[in-house]
């Protein structure tokens, strides 16, 4: 072990102030940088092969690459290909870290599994589900001894949770009971209707989109059929009779809580319908977030997209659609909840009942109006950067609700001039067609 870790403290040594090349710098310095804590990782039992193999494959790798002569297209393209082997290599390693980690929770080692956590390797717990168990171990010990590391994801889970509040609609609440005979100006409220031997209560929606209700009602002195939902779909612009309650004593009351959120829990998402890019016909942008991404894209987020973008770029429907909600008054933008209500944005509900994203556009850069039909391909509005956003960029999805109280995206496909794309990734073009 001893002789194992003096050698590679040598082959480290041997890297330390050596530059290497700046063609492939993006691929290359992640997987340089984790060295330090890879070699702290080398002395730990069940990592030090692991470790060990890593080290020396980055040795031979930046040694080749030093002083590379980039003219030389045969030499550059060979060290792009071992640039991409290393990586492979790597994420051999964090697997076995992470196996590591999985271990030390399952021996309730808390000493070792903080060691392992905070070793500061890129692409530590980048898993979902082993964050969250992680995360759930951290909590179940934290008072034993805290870790910076977990009280920053911790905090920055939080955060993205609340933000979700904001750009995934939060829903709304109220109440009403027999003291009231509406719940009137508003866009969705309750009323009453009064007859000698009955009350029948209405759901009234005012908005250009589908809701779904929850309603939670204590009837005394009344009959009704017990078997009413609970939760209820209400199309846009429309009036449902919810109850008919029957009088069957002199003194009778009700009360009634509701909550409501955009969009109808009786949607089926056609998934065989492709989507256009939400940009010019043969004109290509970067994926800067896509599916599933460890920056914000998890939970009710999970199926969004990010393109980047340049300020005012035009923006273009993704599918045919009714323009059911818009904001465009927004110049603000910052990272923090203070900033989600600031996102300029444009909301269009298809045939089948999911409601489509356009997020984080420019003041003034609604091109639309709400009841507006818009056809597939059609300009509707313009990129931007407000809201909570770190930089110029698109923020598309389409959603669906729930249940009363939360949304959910649904993952979609796109046509592109080179194909069906169902999971946009990270750093790729895309020319949409």
């Amino acid at each position: 072990m001893i002789k194992t870790l003096l050698f590679l403290l040598l082959l480290f040594s041997s890297l330390v102030g050596k530059e290497y090349p700046e063609i492939y710098s993006q691929l290359g310095t992640p997987l340089y940088k984790s060295l330090k804590p890879l070699l702290k990782l080398s002395a730990f039992e069940g990592l030090n092969g692991t470790c060990s193999h890593y080290i020396s494959q980055v040795n031979e790798v930046r040694s080749f690459g030093t002083g590379l002569d980039i003219s030389n297209k045969a030499k550059t393209k060979e060290y792009l290909l071992r640039l991409r082997e290393l990586q492979k290599e790597y994420d051999k390693t964090l697997y076995h870290i992470n196996i590591q980690i999985d271990a030390a929770i399952d021996k309730d080692n808390y000493k070792r599994f903080l060691t392992l956590v905070e070793c500061d390797v890129d692409g530590i717990l980048k898993s979902r589900i082993a964050l969250n168990r992680s995360i759930k171990y951290y909590k179940q010990n934290r008072a034993k001894k805290k870790s910076s590391y977990f009280e920053e994801k911790i905090n920055y889970i939080k955060l993205l949770q609340e933000h979700e509040e904001q750009v995934y609609n939060e829903s709304k609440s109220d109440s009403f009971d027999s003291s009231k005979t509406s719940t009137g100006n508003k866009k969705v409220f309750l009323e009453a209707k009064n007859s000698k031997d009955s009350i029948k209560i209405y759901l009234h929606n005012k908005n250009f989109y589908t809701i779904t209700m929850s309603l939670d009602a204590e009837y005394k002195g009344l009959k009704y059929d017990k078997s009413i939902a609970k939760e209820i779909v209400v199309k846009a612009k429309s009036t449902l009779e919810y109850i008919e309650l029957h009088k069957s004593y002199d003194a009778y009351s009700y009360s009634v809580g509701y909550r409501w959120i955009i969009g109808s829990v009786d949607a089926v998402h056609d998934d065989t319908y492709l989507y256009s890019l939400p940009y010019k016909k043969g004109t290509s942008h970067r994926v800067s977030q896509g599916f599933d991404g460890k920056t914000t894209h998890f939970g009710r987020s999970k199926y969004a997209v990010d393109f980047s973008m340049k300020i005012g770029t035009e923006i273009y429907a993704a599918r045919d659609g009714v323009v059911v909600r818009v904001k465009s008054n927004s110049d603000k933008r910052g990272v923090g909840r203070k900033f989600s209500k600031y996102a300029n944005y444009i909301n269009i509900e298809h045939s089948d009942g999911t409601i489509a994203m356009y997020y984080h556009l420019k003041k003034g850069g609604v091109a639309v109006k709400v009841g507006q039909s818009v056809k597939r391909g059609e300009l509707i509005g313009y990129s931007g950067n407000t809201g909570y956003s770190t930089g110029p960029h698109l923020h598309f999805g389409v959603f669906k609700a729930s249940s009363a109280s939360r949304t959910q995206t649904v993952p979609i496909k796109f046509i592109t001039l080179n194909g069906e794309v169902d999971d946009p990734k990270r750093g790729v073009f895309y020319k949409a067609k």
